[in-house]
């Protein structure tokens, strides 16, 4: 009977704690500092990818979507940090030991990405890829290289400014582990580029391959923010493995 009792007390006394006024209140601030502007930037590349790639055919529509959706992606972070929070504004300057990891990492990176098409690219659906991309000009090499030039210098660093500073650190505050938080930021970067991956038509083992190593790459970019607390050394490495990228991409389009 006394253990019974003592039993009840204690159920009743972790029910008042849960319920408490402090509790509720620090749920409901971190709702408002963390879930909320998770939210509103976390989603948008992968809605931007569905409207543009997956059901929409008119391509002035696409590239009007595209372009706020990259605006929002730019403001809507600066607008929570300044506005919302009044943090006071940050450059965060690369250390040296900083872009000296992130440019070793990234030559390493690069030559992964090179021997595995190298290994799989007789593989690709290269019809595929040129059909969807045809509508959008870049198929036309003068489009390519703008396109290729915009994401691998403005697009790489948008995508370091919004999931390396903005997600890793407001998945910090939500979980309160960093190491839970690089695993987060980590994976919803991932996404958007798994939707693009199936829209492009790469087959499901293709798209599971490219996700494990955009995953593996995007937890690594989110541990050198952690650890260097600069977007610049992530976007060091994430636009020279874009080099990458987008010399085979050119051989998939002018090969």
């Amino acid at each position: 009977m006394i253990t019974v009792l003592a039993l009840w007390r204690r159920i009743v006394q972790i029910r008042d704690q849960l319920y408490s006024p402090e509790v509720l209140f620090s749920n409901v601030a971190s709702i408002h500092n963390s879930v909320i502007p998770l939210t509103l930037v976390s989603f948008v590349p992968t809605i931007s990818i569905i409207f543009t790639l997956g059901y929409n055919d008119d391509e002035f529509a696409s590239q009007i979507f595209f372009i706020i959706c990259k605006l929002w992606l730019l403001l809507a972070p600066a607008y929570w940090y300044l506005i919302v929070e009044k943090n006071p504004p940050s450059w965060s300057l690369p250390s040296r030991d900083g872009l000296v990891v992130g440019g070793i990492s990234a030559i390493l990176m690069s030559i992964i990405i090179i021997v595995m098409w190298i290994i799989f690219g007789d593989t690709v659906d290269t019809d595929s890829i040129n059909s969807e991309l045809d509508s959008t000009g870049l198929t036309e090499f003068r489009v390519y290289f703008a396109g290729m030039i915009y994401w691998i210098f403005l697009n790489s660093l948008l995508e370091e400014y919004v999931f390396r500073w903005f997600v890793t650190i407001k998945s910090v505050e939500l979980l309160g582990n960093e190491t839970r938080a690089i695993v987060l930021s980590a994976t919803l970067f991932t996404l958007h580029h798994a939707v693009a991956l199936h829209f492009l038509g790469f087959f499901w083992w293709q798209t599971v391959m490219a996700c494990f190593g955009l995953l593996s790459a995007a937890a690594f970019w989110s541990w050198l923010y952690v650890r260097y607390g600069s977007v610049w050394v992530c976007w060091l490495s994430h636009a020279i493995c874009d080099v990458a990228v987008f010399g085979i991409g050119y051989l998939i389009i002018f090969g």
